[in-house]
Protein backbone atom coordinates (compact mmCIF):
# COMPACT_ATOMS: atom_id res chain seq x y z
CA UNK A 1 0.00 0.00 0.00
CA UNK A 2 1.72 3.13 -0.76
CA UNK A 3 0.02 6.29 1.43
CA UNK A 4 0.32 9.52 -0.72
CA UNK A 5 0.17 12.04 1.69
CA UNK A 6 -0.34 15.93 0.78
CA UNK A 7 -0.60 18.54 3.48
CA UNK A 8 -2.41 21.59 2.83
CA UNK A 9 -3.04 25.25 4.73
CA UNK A 10 -5.60 28.18 3.70
CA UNK A 11 -4.83 26.36 0.00
CA UNK A 12 -8.88 27.45 -1.29
CA UNK A 13 -7.52 28.82 -4.62
CA UNK A 14 -5.72 25.28 -5.95
CA UNK A 15 -6.77 22.77 -3.73
CA UNK A 16 -9.60 20.91 -5.92
CA UNK A 17 -7.66 21.35 -8.96
CA UNK A 18 -4.40 20.11 -7.72
CA UNK A 19 -5.92 17.28 -5.68
CA UNK A 20 -7.94 15.70 -8.74
CA UNK A 21 -4.86 16.20 -10.64
CA UNK A 22 -2.88 13.64 -8.57
CA UNK A 23 -5.98 11.74 -8.16
CA UNK A 24 -6.58 11.04 -11.26
CA UNK A 25 -2.84 9.95 -11.85
CA UNK A 26 -2.70 7.70 -8.90
CA UNK A 27 -6.14 6.27 -9.63
CA UNK A 28 -5.17 5.12 -13.28
CA UNK A 29 -1.31 3.77 -12.62
CA UNK A 30 -1.63 2.21 -8.77
CA UNK A 31 -5.29 1.41 -9.07
CA UNK A 32 -6.45 0.16 -5.76
CA UNK A 33 -2.59 -0.17 -4.29
CA UNK A 34 -2.78 3.70 -3.24
CA UNK A 35 -4.56 6.01 -0.78
CA UNK A 36 -4.25 10.28 -1.09
CA UNK A 37 -4.32 11.11 2.32
CA UNK A 38 -5.12 14.83 2.89
CA UNK A 39 -4.05 16.25 5.65
CA UNK A 40 -5.25 19.64 7.02
CA UNK A 41 -2.78 21.66 8.62
CA UNK A 42 -4.81 23.70 10.53
CA UNK A 43 -6.77 26.18 7.45
CA UNK A 44 -9.12 29.01 8.09
CA UNK A 45 -10.38 29.68 4.55
CA UNK A 46 -12.77 27.06 2.30
CA UNK A 47 -10.26 24.42 2.14
CA UNK A 48 -11.46 21.79 4.77
CA UNK A 49 -14.63 22.35 3.09
CA UNK A 50 -12.96 22.04 -0.57
CA UNK A 51 -11.41 18.28 0.96
CA UNK A 52 -14.52 17.23 2.38
CA UNK A 53 -16.24 17.34 -1.07
CA UNK A 54 -13.27 15.69 -2.54
CA UNK A 55 -13.38 13.03 -0.34
CA UNK A 56 -17.07 12.33 -0.92
CA UNK A 57 -16.34 11.83 -4.76
CA UNK A 58 -13.36 9.77 -4.42
CA UNK A 59 -13.45 6.50 -2.40
CA UNK A 60 -9.49 6.34 -2.05
CA UNK A 61 -9.31 10.06 -0.33
CA UNK A 62 -8.95 9.97 3.46
CA UNK A 63 -8.89 12.74 5.45
CA UNK A 64 -7.17 13.83 8.34
CA UNK A 65 -6.58 17.29 10.14
CA UNK A 66 -6.06 19.27 13.78
CA UNK A 67 -5.90 22.73 14.34
CA UNK A 68 -3.74 25.23 14.98
CA UNK A 69 -1.54 25.30 12.17
CA UNK A 70 1.47 23.57 13.45
CA UNK A 71 3.91 23.19 9.62
CA UNK A 72 4.52 21.01 6.96
CA UNK A 73 6.41 18.44 8.98
CA UNK A 74 4.06 18.24 11.99
CA UNK A 75 1.44 16.90 9.17
CA UNK A 76 3.64 14.72 7.11
CA UNK A 77 4.46 13.09 11.23
CA UNK A 78 0.29 13.18 12.10
CA UNK A 79 -0.96 11.66 8.88
CA UNK A 80 2.04 8.98 8.78
CA UNK A 81 0.62 8.14 12.53
CA UNK A 82 -2.58 7.24 10.54
CA UNK A 83 -1.08 4.83 8.02
CA UNK A 84 -0.21 0.94 8.45
CA UNK A 85 1.53 -0.40 4.84
CA UNK A 86 4.50 -0.60 2.77
CA UNK A 87 5.35 3.37 1.84
CA UNK A 88 4.67 6.80 2.76
CA UNK A 89 4.87 9.70 -0.21
CA UNK A 90 4.53 13.37 0.49
CA UNK A 91 4.41 16.23 -1.56
CA UNK A 92 3.52 19.72 -1.62
CA UNK A 93 -0.12 20.72 -2.87
CA UNK A 94 1.64 22.40 -5.61
CA UNK A 95 3.36 19.23 -7.27
CA UNK A 96 1.04 18.74 -10.05
CA UNK A 97 2.12 22.82 -11.00
CA UNK A 98 5.38 22.29 -11.27
CA UNK A 99 6.07 18.52 -11.63
CA UNK A 100 5.68 15.48 -14.31
CA UNK A 101 3.65 13.13 -12.12
CA UNK A 102 5.52 10.30 -13.70
CA UNK A 103 7.92 10.89 -11.01
CA UNK A 104 5.58 9.14 -8.06
CA UNK A 105 5.94 5.82 -9.90
CA UNK A 106 9.88 6.69 -10.39
CA UNK A 107 10.38 7.02 -6.52
CA UNK A 108 7.90 4.05 -5.76
CA UNK A 109 10.56 1.63 -8.08
CA UNK A 110 13.54 3.23 -5.92
CA UNK A 111 11.84 2.91 -2.64
CA UNK A 112 12.44 -0.79 -3.16
CA UNK A 113 16.26 -0.17 -2.61
CA UNK A 114 15.96 2.61 -0.33
CA UNK A 115 14.42 3.49 3.13
CA UNK A 116 14.37 7.31 2.47
CA UNK A 117 14.26 8.92 -1.48
CA UNK A 118 14.59 12.42 -2.07
CA UNK A 119 13.11 14.06 -5.17
CA UNK A 120 16.20 16.55 -5.92
CA UNK A 121 15.78 19.37 -8.59
CA UNK A 122 19.24 20.04 -8.30
CA UNK A 123 21.25 17.02 -9.80
CA UNK A 124 22.90 16.61 -13.38
CA UNK A 125 19.41 15.10 -15.06
CA UNK A 126 17.01 17.09 -13.24
CA UNK A 127 15.91 20.28 -14.99
CA UNK A 128 14.67 23.18 -12.77
CA UNK A 129 13.54 26.29 -13.89
CA UNK A 130 12.58 28.63 -10.86
CA UNK A 131 11.85 31.88 -9.88
CA UNK A 132 14.43 33.95 -9.24
CA UNK A 133 13.87 35.54 -6.15
CA UNK A 134 13.27 31.37 -4.74
CA UNK A 135 16.37 30.35 -7.07
CA UNK A 136 18.50 32.89 -5.11
CA UNK A 137 17.35 32.07 -1.80
CA UNK A 138 17.49 28.02 -2.31
CA UNK A 139 20.98 28.73 -3.42
CA UNK A 140 21.86 30.22 -0.13
CA UNK A 141 20.16 27.78 1.87
CA UNK A 142 21.87 24.74 0.11
CA UNK A 143 25.30 26.28 0.49
CA UNK A 144 24.67 26.51 4.14
CA UNK A 145 23.50 23.04 4.57
CA UNK A 146 26.79 21.57 3.06
CA UNK A 147 28.81 23.93 5.34
CA UNK A 148 27.10 22.80 8.46
CA UNK A 149 26.47 18.96 7.01
CA UNK A 150 29.22 17.75 5.01
CA UNK A 151 27.93 13.76 5.77
CA UNK A 152 24.60 14.58 4.63
CA UNK A 153 25.60 14.53 1.04
CA UNK A 154 22.21 15.47 -0.06
CA UNK A 155 21.56 18.19 -3.14
CA UNK A 156 18.06 19.03 -2.54
CA UNK A 157 17.40 18.73 1.17
CA UNK A 158 14.45 21.16 1.35
CA UNK A 159 12.27 19.50 -1.94
CA UNK A 160 8.58 18.95 -0.97
CA UNK A 161 8.62 15.78 -2.17
CA UNK A 162 10.12 12.30 -0.84
CA UNK A 163 9.42 8.92 -0.07
CA UNK A 164 10.12 6.90 3.11
CA UNK A 165 9.72 3.23 3.60
CA UNK A 166 6.55 3.44 6.89
CA UNK A 167 8.52 1.40 9.24
CA UNK A 168 11.84 3.63 9.12
CA UNK A 169 9.65 7.18 9.03
CA UNK A 170 7.50 5.45 11.96
CA UNK A 171 11.05 5.30 13.96
CA UNK A 172 12.40 8.28 13.05
CA UNK A 173 9.46 10.47 13.59
CA UNK A 174 9.35 10.37 17.53
CA UNK A 175 13.31 11.85 17.70
CA UNK A 176 12.01 14.98 15.51
CA UNK A 177 11.89 18.46 16.95
CA UNK A 178 11.05 20.45 14.15
CA UNK A 179 7.53 21.04 12.87
CA UNK A 180 8.07 23.37 9.74
CA UNK A 181 10.30 23.73 6.82
CA UNK A 182 13.16 22.37 8.82
CA UNK A 183 11.68 19.16 9.71
CA UNK A 184 12.84 18.13 6.07
CA UNK A 185 16.64 18.72 6.62
CA UNK A 186 16.11 17.14 10.29
CA UNK A 187 14.50 14.15 8.83
CA UNK A 188 17.31 13.24 6.79
CA UNK A 189 19.95 14.21 9.57
CA UNK A 190 18.03 11.14 11.40
CA UNK A 191 17.96 9.23 8.41
CA UNK A 192 21.68 9.15 8.16
CA UNK A 193 22.81 9.87 11.88
CA UNK A 194 21.05 6.11 11.75
CA UNK A 195 22.49 4.74 8.72
CA UNK A 196 18.85 4.40 7.13
CA UNK A 197 19.48 4.40 3.02
CA UNK A 198 18.84 7.49 1.68
CA UNK A 199 18.64 8.15 -2.23
CA UNK A 200 18.64 10.57 -4.33
CA UNK A 201 16.36 10.73 -7.72
CA UNK A 202 16.39 13.51 -10.36
CA UNK A 203 12.96 15.37 -10.88
CA UNK A 204 11.81 18.37 -13.72
CA UNK A 205 10.80 21.40 -11.72
CA UNK A 206 9.22 23.93 -13.56
CA UNK A 207 7.51 27.33 -11.51
CA UNK A 208 5.70 28.76 -13.94
CA UNK A 209 5.98 32.64 -13.31
CA UNK A 210 2.04 33.07 -14.17
CA UNK A 211 0.38 30.16 -13.02
CA UNK A 212 2.37 28.73 -9.99
CA UNK A 213 0.16 29.66 -6.64
CA UNK A 214 1.46 28.73 -3.14
CA UNK A 215 0.25 29.74 0.37
CA UNK A 216 4.57 29.52 1.06
CA UNK A 217 6.13 32.93 2.65
CA UNK A 218 9.18 32.50 0.66
CA UNK A 219 11.55 35.18 3.11
CA UNK A 220 9.37 33.65 6.19
CA UNK A 221 9.94 30.19 5.52
CA UNK A 222 13.99 31.08 4.46
CA UNK A 223 14.30 32.57 8.22
CA UNK A 224 13.03 29.31 9.56
CA UNK A 225 14.90 26.69 7.82
CA UNK A 226 18.42 28.62 8.55
CA UNK A 227 17.35 29.06 12.38
CA UNK A 228 16.21 25.24 12.15
CA UNK A 229 20.04 24.56 11.05
CA UNK A 230 21.98 25.39 13.98
CA UNK A 231 19.10 23.64 16.38
CA UNK A 232 19.44 20.66 13.94
CA UNK A 233 23.20 20.58 14.35
CA UNK A 234 22.90 21.25 18.03
CA UNK A 235 20.95 18.26 18.13
CA UNK A 236 22.93 16.26 16.21
CA UNK A 237 26.14 16.68 18.49
CA UNK A 238 23.71 16.25 21.90
CA UNK A 239 22.89 12.93 19.98
CA UNK A 240 18.94 13.29 20.64
CA UNK A 241 18.64 11.71 16.90
CA UNK A 242 20.38 8.29 17.85
CA UNK A 243 17.50 5.81 17.82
Amino acid sequence: MIHFVVPYFNNEKNLEENVLALYVFLKQNLAGGFELVLCNDGSTDRSAEIAAALGRGCPQIRLVGYAPNRGRGFAVRYAAGTCSGDFLIFADLDFPQTTDLSHILEMIESLHGAEVVVGSRFLRKSETRRIWRRNLVGKAHRSMVRLFFPRLKVKDPDAGFKGFALPALKQMNPLCRENRWSWDLEILAIARANKFSIKEVPINWNERHDEYVTSVNLFGAAWEEWTGMFRIRKNLKRGIYKL
